[in-house]
């Protein structure tokens, strides 16, 4: 739940240091700079979705060393990030300063899950039979 929470105040602050020529990007596309009711929807599922995923990952690779966990976490994170650079790069035409700020918050979350989710060690895990 910790991890939760801390994901969700980076995102709150991600969202509100959106670059400027971003936001005037957007607010002309969409008519405000608000987040819909969509996206408030779907962001903290998203974040969920993820952390659970990480956790099931972290409990099914046993045997591993804190250092070794932490880099399976980072390590996925990479699996993911490179597609999406190279996806975003081809087919939107945004610039790199723009590409990096859509992708920043991927890392950020992923070192929350990958700093704190291996120390966690609770005596009953949801994954367990």
């Amino acid at each position: 739940m910790f991890a939760f929470i801390l994901q969700m105040l980076v995102g709150v602050l991600w969202y509100a240091s959106t670059p400027i020529e971003f936001l005037g990007r957007l607010s002309s596309e969409q008519g405000t700079n608000i987040p819909s009711v969509a996206v408030m929807t779907v962001f903290p599922l998203s974040v969920i979705a993820y952390l659970m995923f990480t956790a099931w990952l972290l409990v099914k690779a046993k045997g591993l060393s804190g250092i070794g966990r932490f880099s399976l976490v980072v390590g996925t994170w990479l699996f993911i990030f490179f597609p999406n650079a190279v996806f975003v790069s081809l087919h939107l035409d945004l610039n790199q300063i723009e590409v990096f700020y859509l992708l920043s918050f991927g890392i950020v979350n992923c070192l929350i899950a990958a700093i704190i989710l291996p120390l966690w060690q609770p005596s009953r895990s949801i994954f367990r039979g």
